[in-house]
This record gives structure tokens, C-alpha cells and sequence, in this order.
């Protein structure tokens, strides 16, 4: 049984390179939590692909991730950074794509195919589809908060 309640965040400047070693302490904590290995899996993938995309996009080179387990055993995963008008605008498109979309691996698919062509939301796509996460987008000024959650074991 998870262990509900649980708090993970991380506020620094972190390399792109530091992303997996996150990604293996997420999933080790997650395991220590009680999560299935599935379930400490996705969590750790979608961290990764959320963390690695707030990096890459931060204008100030920093970030923030948290982890949150809550008392109905939803865990939902929170990066938040500093982006450009640019990448914003990416990212909206990204997310009307996404909301309009009816299968979320077939939105992923998509992706994939467009890969070549654009740039970005390969991440998206995956923990929409891969991770079975639901994803919400937050944009404030020029702060950009990705928010993916789901139901754990």
C-alpha cells in the first residue's frame, strides 16, 4: 500500500545530464513508498520527461518539480520554469492538441510523426499515453506549470 500524503520537490538549477539520476531517486522513493513497480515507473518517466522539458525551456535556468501523493492515492507530478513567448505558445498548441484529442496514444502517435518537422511534445505525448497520466497546463505571465496525474496502486 502507497504511502498517501507523500511530498517530493525539488527547486534548483539542475543539468540536463542530472535528469536520470532524479529519475532513478523518484523511482526509488516511489518504491520505498509502497508504489508498485509500474506505478514507480511511470511516475519516475513522467518526472523525467516533465523535469528534462522544464529544463530545456527555462529562460533563467532553473526549475521546479514536485511530487505529490494524496490521501485518495492520486499522484501528481508539477514542473513549473520560466519560458519563452516561443515556447509558450508551443506548449499552448501542444495542449489544445492534446485536450482535443480522443485517444491519447494516438495524439502520441501523431507526435511522432510530426517529430522531424517540430520539435517538442514527444514528452507530452508519452506520459498522456505511455504513463496513463492526465495533463493540465497553467500559464502565468511568463511561467509555464505542467501538471500530469493519475491513479496508483
Amino acid at each position: 500500500m502507497i504511502v498517501r500524503g507523500a511530498v517530493f520537490q525539488l527547486d534548483t538549477t539542475i543539468a540536463l545530464e542530472d535528469v536520470k539520476e532524479v529519475r532513478k531517486l523518484v523511482e526509488r522513493i516511489h518504491l520505498r513508498l509502497g508504489s508498485s513497480r509500474d506505478d514507480a515507473a511511470r511516475v519516475a518517466m513522467a518526472a523525467h520527461e516533465l523535469l528534462e522539458n522544464a529544463i530545456k525551456f527555462s529562460i533563467d535556468g532553473t526549475s521546479h518539480l514536485r511530487i505529490e501523493v494524496s490521501s485518495d492515492a492520486i499522484v501528481t507530478i508539477i514542473t513549473r520554469n520560466r519560458a519563452a513567448a516561443d515556447h509558450r505558445a508551443d506548449l499552448a498548441a501542444i495542449a489544445a492538441e492534446l485536450a482535443a484529442a480522443t485517444d491519447p496514444m494516438m495524439f502520441y502517435v501523431g507526435l511522432m510523426a510530426k517529430a522531424p518537422a517540430k520539435q517538442g511534445g514527444l514528452g507530452i505525448g508519452r506520459i498522456a499515453a505511455e504513463g496513463d497520466m492526465a495533463i493540465g497546463f497553467t500559464f502565468t505571465d511568463d511561467v509555464v506549470e505542467v501538471h500530469a496525474s493519475s491513479a496508483i496502486a
